[in-house]
């Protein structure tokens, strides 16, 4: 493909998914138990809502939380119930790291 088709076909997906995706300025996520700073920062500069914190959470707090989070990030300590999957209500993406 031509470069010039080959740009203008990037910069229509790129309309598309913006026109079609959930602002990343509005999604929000959690990461525990102590995530690097660097990766921190990569989602931060991304535009994403970022909380970290340094520590795991009991199974209330993290009910707590997860009512209007978006991404959720774990490490070993933090157990994620069925509780605290049926108390969020935005959540599209767990991940342990």
């Amino acid at each position: 493909m031509a470069p010039e088709l080959k740009r203008k076909r990037e910069e229509e997906e790129e309309a598309v998914n913006a026109a079609t995706s959930f602002p990343k300025n509005k999604i929000k996520v959690l990461l525990l138990e102590g995530v690097s700073a660097k990766g921190i920062q990569l989602l931060k500069g991304q535009g994403f809502q970022v909380e970290a914190l340094k520590t795991a959470l009991t199974e209330d707090e993290l009910v707590e939380k997860v009512k209007d989070l978006h991404i959720l990030g774990i490490r070993s300590k933090t157990q994620v119930t069925r509780r605290v999957i049926e108390a969020s209500n935005r959540l599209i993406a767990m991940a342990c790291f």
